[in-house]
């Protein structure tokens, strides 16, 4: 499904679903009336959008409501899995180098890269061509895509003037270093760098790629430097969780992220 229709489909959903609830969050409703107007919404028949059911459960509802009232209307959009374009036989740690790869290298394809990096030894998993067809097909790294992307690309510089304006954040995974416990764990940089000004304003080593050093990233730069404008990132795990993009949005902060298989748009000439 082309972007423009997956789109399409999307708020369709959402303008149903916020169809449905929009009156059961009135805060004049006693309890009682909405417990009545839900039990009537459930006996009624929908035509429902992009779906073969003409009913909506109470329980539905319920969900539906309590997302609307606690996150706005955007939480009404479906949601993709959380495993969507992931592969169970890999770690995350070892899906993120290979898509990376497959990034910088448009010209293998998606079984050379693999197998390349089994070689090296950076990939010590296995995996089924079929699935690493299937998860390469739903990053949008195929070789075909690859390609295309890397003749027609033009690296663009950044032209923000003013500090915060625009600050870019990524991660590096560093060497092996001993823990508290003195067991060797891979040491994992995450910094960020103000694009206007070029210098560093957070960086910290830590033992993982959770969320939670991210947004410890921006607490600390909101503390000591000010509001931030935009965040530039790309689709990791640790930038992309829907509690980070919760926490951005109460902030009034813009996050984009870069288009996969574009490295060299998160540079700066």
């Amino acid at each position: 499904m082309r972007a423009e229709e997956k789109e399409k489909k999307n708020l369709a959903i959402q303008e149903f679903r916020y169809g449905v609830v929009a009156e059961l969050a009135n805060p004049f409703l006693a309890a009682e009336q909405k417990k009545e107007m839900i039990s009537e919404k459930a006996k009624r028949i929908y035509e429902i959008p992009y779906s073969t059911r003409n009913t909506l459960t109470e329980d539905c509802i319920r969900k539906w409501l309590t997302k609307y009232k606690k996150y706005g209307r955007d939480a009404l959009l479906p949601k993709t899995r959380n495993d969507k374009g992931k592969c169970r036989s890999i770690t995350e740690e070892e899906m993120d180098v290979y898509l990376k790869f497959l990034e910088e290298n448009p010209k293998l394809t998606a079984i050379a890269a693999f197998r390349k990096l089994q070689k090296e030894g950076k990939i010590k998993s296995d995996i089924s061509t079929s699935g690493l067809s299937r998860m390469v097909i739903a990053k949008g790294l195929t070789h075909k895509e690859r390609v295309i992307i890397s003749r027609n690309e033009k690296t663009l510089k950044f032209n923000f003037i003013y500090p915060l304006e625009c600050v870019q954040a990524d991660d590096m995974h560093a060497c092996l270093v001993p823990d508290d416990t003195g067991t060797r764990k891979k040491a994992i940089l995450i910094a960020f760098i103000d694009d206007a000004t070029r210098r560093i304003v957070y960086a910290n080593f830590s033992f993982t790629e959770r969320s939670l050093e991210f947004e410890k990233g921006i607490l600390h730069i909101l503390k000591a430097h000010g509001r931030i404008v935009r965040l530039y990132v790309d689709n990791g795990s640790t930038f992309v969780s829907q509690q980070t993009q919760r926490i951005m949005d109460i902030m009034g902060i813009i996050i984009s992220h870069s288009r996969p298989a574009i490295p060299r748009g998160r540079g700066k000439n």
